[in-house]
């Protein structure tokens, strides 16, 4: 269900009572994976939801069967798919998707769509290889020289340097098409497809000089010159990724949401770590306006000051956390009276209708019409009783419990911080107990969804004001999870 918004929202509501019933036009509109279907459809009617299609009813055995040939279809329409797609590129057409720079997409005689040489964009392929293989320059001054010639992009705002290298990478500009180079596989943690690469030996290859752009020659000089400066490879042919530092990928910037890259500084000192927009640092001083800066040892001094602060101050903690659940108890107590306020009107008009049923005087027609009105005030009594039930289970009193679940977290958060020992493990620390976090443009650092800043030098309110930003409300994140 990762990814899927509406139904995730839609879930959330059925859980709250705001919905009676989910009508699809298919079953396998809420998915085509038997097992995870079934259960969607169970938490549904868990929380008092039924769930009918339009088209193949409300039965629970007939549901089952069309789930079980939707989720057979979804498997076979995905092997024709690779079968077709396999099809299109042994005859030279196009397989999908935008294609490379420096190449467009033409409609055949027969229909096909086949790939042909862009001129314009050609030649700016051919600038970039001859001035790539014969200065010494680097893809991030590449890419502000495309940049300052005013030449467009595909699909990004401004050149970068992976759009450069994606194109002195790319062996169709020597004729070579390689099919079966990856796989998509999906993450159920995130609801995203990721590329899974292939081995060599499954890549399906063809030659078509009609689509060559480079000679042989300047590619491998460039792919040589691409060797020197990569970093080590994996044997899966994946780069090595260098190591986590505290805050790798925990910092945004304000102005344009980028994450920001580390940087070094060194001077008669010694060596510091700064953060800073990592578009900036991309593209250049006109990419993002957001100059500031923060430094990693400053930083974390705050964060640990802060958590012993947080750690020294546990009982008021506690004591915040227990006068909102008291607030809390409050309001589900009143909206259990509420809701058995309802119930008894429900009551009133099923005893008045019922007492319509054992009328004479009432035709056959209009009691029908009756019975289902009592039928339908009946299931929402039920529903309404269900949802009352949950509620005196909230409304108790459970201060105790909670005041042992905040220590316990808080503790468990001190541990945590205890034994960190390398910044890959604070990196972790930081991700669990503080979360992302943003560089404004004075130089301060908020949290991602938090309008206080994460700190400041003011002596007195330093230790109040970081609590307040890193730790949220007072009580996150150490409790955030409860």
């Amino acid at each position: 269900m990762a990814g899927r918004e509406a139904l995730l929202r839609l879930l959330a509501d059925a859980e709250t009572g705001q919905i009676e019933r989910v009508l699809v036009y298919k079953f396998d509109r809420l998915g085509r994976n038997l097992a995870e279907t079934s259960a969607i459809i169970a938490q549904l009617e868990d929380g008092g939801v039924e769930v009918v299609s339009v088209t193949e009813g409300r039965d629970a055995l007939a549901r089952g069967m069309h789930l079980v040939i939707s989720e057979h279809y979804s498997r076979v329409l995905s092997e024709r798919t690779k079968d077709g797609l396999l099809k299109r590129f042994e005859q030279k057409a196009w397989t999908g998707g935008p294609p490379p720079y420096g190449y467009r997409i033409e409609t055949t005689a027969d229909g096909l769509h086949r790939l042909a040489v862009h001129e314009e964009e050609a030649a700016v392929v051919r600038w970039l290889f001859q001035v790539y293989t014969s200065e010494s320059i680097g893809l991030k001054a590449l890419a502000r020289r495309l940049a300052k010639r005013g030449i467009p992009t595909r699909r990004c705002p401004t050149w970068t340097h992976t759009s450069v290298r994606r194109i002195l990478t790319n062996d169709i500009c020597i004729g070579r098409i390689v099919y079966n180079r990856r796989r998509f596989k999906l993450n159920k943690r995130t609801g995203r497809r990721v590329p899974v690469w292939r081995d060599e030996s499954e890549h399906i290859v063809q030659s078509d000089e009609r689509l060559r752009i480079i000679d042989d020659g300047t590619f491998a000089e460039a792919q040589n010159r691409l060797a020197l400066h990569a970093r080590p490879r994996r044997d899966t042919g994946q780069l090595l990724a260098p190591a986590y530092r505290p805050f790798t990928g925990l910092i945004f910037c304000e102005k344009c949401g980028s994450v920001c890259y580390r940087w070094t500084s060194k001077n008669r000192k010694g060596e510091y770590y700064y953060y800073g927009c990592g578009c900036r640092q991309r593209n250049g001083r006109d990419a993002c306006d957001n100059m500031a800066n923060i430094r990693e040892d400053l930083l974390m001094d705050r964060i640990k000051a802060t958590y012993q602060e947080v750690f020294a101050d546990a009982d008021s903690i506690i004591e915040d956390a227990i006068e909102e659940a008291r607030k809390l108890v409050q309001s589900n107590r009143d909206q259990l009276q509420r809701v058995r306020g309802q119930i008894g009107e429900l009551d009133k008009r099923i005893g008045s209708m019922t007492r319509l049923l054992v009328d004479p005087d009432i035709d056959a027609t209009a009691k029908r019409a009756v019975s289902r009105q009592v039928g339908e005030l009946e299931a929402q009594r039920e529903r309404l009783q269900n949802a009352m039930a949950e509620l005196a289970s909230d409304a108790n009193d459970n201060t105790a419990r909670l005041a042992a679940a905040v220590r316990q977290a808080l503790t468990e958060a001190q541990e945590s911080l205890a034994t960190v020992a390398t910044p890959t493990e604070m990196r972790d620390f930081i991700e669990q107990f503080v979360g992302p976090m943003v560089l404004t443009a004075d130089g301060e650092i908020v949290r991602k969804d938090a309008s206080e800043p994460a700190g400041n030098d003011k002596a007195p309110a330093e230790a109040e004001a970081l609590k307040r930003s890193i730790a949220g409300t007072g009580l996150e994140p150490v409790t955030s999870r409860l």
